[in-house]
């Protein structure tokens, strides 16, 4: 069954999948709101998840002042309906913002409920791991990072035993050995602590904490608008810039009746897919030289070169592209461009195709990545995988195919397969990754070819936003799915109420301690590596006064007056 109206699709879900809800919202492009109250929405979730094999693809909370507390649980259905979303939603009360929890339920909300209880102050009461996500574990006792005493003076008065207390896993057994890898360490260059405990060289546990970055980007969004608000997202992550500025646009649009022509749609895909390209091979060049393939390095870093130069000609940029608008795009790709774009691309896939098949034979990358980092379809799955290193594990997942309307990915348009790897290992990671170059060089050059033989408009103006309007985007970045949800404002339609954005590296960092299990010692860096960390992405921002309990939001400006105040001596 093929949904065309918004309507029809709620009727659905109201009648085929949850009869008991309060109310039943259609939203754009196959997105449903259920309202059910908040005792039920562990048993929403068991009902979703077990009967219809649902999968959460992000559960998260709007602060609503005075109202109290609005929890959403949001969860894609493409197993049983294509594209059809669903968003469960339920309001909790200010004074005793409680909720069930369902991490118990599905493993993949275990993160995203410490964050809720983190930074909005809610309790998803029943919590597995409530430990803090962001904040180190001990807040607000004295912690790792540093516990400075009221009227302290940074003149080396106090010592470093006073002033720090360390992070640890309990050591179990008398041959048992903690190595802490980070925050800050020169195999990873964003900062983070994974601590591996180790039997001799085998890894038997481990743990990994976040929240060494703090930029604050959703609160920014929501004070800048809906245009300003794509330059943002393109910076929550440099290498995946496109990917979120094409999911931050689509969300924006699907608040309101948005028409894009065709031809914005081509540059769109045109883009997303050089980025995933640039993408791909920076990882499989990082992977070569942390295993001792330095020639690898070199050979996909020179190839890469070439797709930046493409990427530059087309948007004048070379890592945020500035070229997404609601509505369309804000730059032409003349006929010329396209042409000489297409000749180039048609020579790097005869260069990938003969880099697979080095690659998939080269005797080191055997030796170190087959059966490394182990990760089956059912971990895969139960832990919320997305991306390449879901498809490693046969899983076969994609937003490009599960929700196709945000770009141009349609197989009776452009000829395209989805990768998949049954090698379930670091091993299959890559090999999914340098064949998915192969298939995006394939769309990158039909794009081009429709680009070349064709003109048009490029951008049409957008409507204004609905007061109160609401939105999920979804797109299929290079390390994998991304969110956004928007919640317009009930009182300025310039502005958002509240945006979240759910980036790939949220769901693949948190299974690393799964995969690490089991690897040898030598093996970690290889492991980590392998979902193509991300940490600025996955990391919020949050002012918590410690003396008064109090949280709070920084601007721009009070945020640089803190700093240079703390930096005085």
């Amino acid at each position: 069954m093929k949904f065309e109206g918004s309507l029809d699709v709620a009727e659905y879900v109201r009648k085929e999948i949850y009869p008991d809800g309060l109310e039943y919202v259609p939203l754009r492009e196959n997105r449903v709101i259920v309202k059910v109250p908040p005792g039920d929405l562990a048993k929403v979730a068991e009902l979703f998840v077990k009967k219809f094999e649902a999968r959460l693809i992000h559960a998260t909370a709007v602060d609503l002042e005075l109202r109290g507390f609005e929890v959403l649980h949001i969860y894609d259905f493409s197993k049983v309906k294509n594209r059809l979303v669903v968003v469960v939603k339920a309001l909790v009360d200010k004074d005793n913002p409680e909720f069930p929890s369902i991490a118990n339920i599905t493993w993949q909300a275990t993160w995203a409920e410490r964050e809720m209880k983190e930074l909005l102050g809610v309790n998803p009461s029943g919590m597995p791991d409530p430990r803090h996500q962001f904040l180190p574990h001990e807040w607000p006792n004295p912690v790792e990072s540093g516990s400075i005493p009221e009227g302290y003076k940074f003149d080396g008065s106090a010592t470093t035993k006073e002033m720090y207390l360390p992070l640890r896993m309990p050591i179990e057994e008398a041959y048992q050995t903690l190595i802490p890898i980070g925050p800050y360490h020169p195999g990873v260059i964003e900062g983070q602590i994974v601590y591996v405990k180790v039997e001799g060289e085998q890894v038997v546990a481990a743990d990994i904490k976040t929240g060494f970055h703090h930029r604050g980007i959703m609160k920014l969004i929501e004070r800048r608008g809906y245009n300003k608000g794509a330059f943002l997202a393109e910076r929550v992550c440099g290498i995946c810039s496109a990917a979120h500025g094409l999911a931050y646009i689509t969300c924006a649009e699907n608040l309101y009746d948005a028409e894009v022509p065709d031809r914005a749609l081509y540059i769109r895909t045109l883009l997303a897919e050089l980025n995933r390209m640039h993408s791909h091979l920076l990882w499989v060049g990082v992977v070569a030289d942390v295993i001792g393939w330095k020639t690898g390095f070199m050979l996909m870093w020179g190839l890469r070169e070439r797709v930046m130069d493409i990427i530059e000609a087309i948007t004048g940029n070379r890592v945020n592209y500035g070229i997404w608008r609601m509505g369309g795009v804000s730059r032409d790709v003349p006929q010329e461009l396209a042409a000489k774009a297409k000749r180039t691309v048609d020579e790097l896939r005869e260069e990938c195709a003969k880099l697979l098949m080095l690659v998939a034979d080269h005797p080191v990358v055997k030796s170190r990545l087959i059966g490394v980092g182990p990760l089956t379809k059912a971990q895969a799955y139960d832990g919320g995988a997305v991306g390449p290193v879901a498809r490693a594990s046969d899983w076969k997942i994609d937003v490009r195919t599960d929700n196709p309307p945000h770009a141009i990915y349609d197989p009776k348009v452009i000829s395209w397969e989805v990768i998949t790897d049954d090698h379930c290992d670091t091993f299959g990671r890559t090999l999914v990754r340098v064949k998915e170059l192969l298939v995006s060089c394939g769309i990158v050059s039909q794009c081009l070819e429709y680009l070349t033989k064709t003109t048009g408009e490029i951008r049409i103006k957008p409507k204004t936003v609905p007061l109160g309007a609401e939105a999920v985007g979804l797109n299929e970045a290079p390390r994998g799915e991304l969110a956004y949800y928007i919640r317009a404002s009930d009182k300025d339609s310039s502005l958002p109420h509240s945006i979240r954005i759910r980036t790939p590296s949220y769901r693949n960092n948190a299974i690393i301690p799964l995969m690490l299990v089991g690897s040898n010692l030598a093996d970690v860096p290889v492991v980590m590596g392998s979902t193509d960390q991300c940490l600025a992405c996955t990391d919020r921002f949050e002012i918590i006064d410690e003396r008064r309990g109090s949280r709070k939001s920084l601007t721009w400006d009070q945020l640089v007056n803190l700093s240079r105040r703390a930096s005085r001596w």
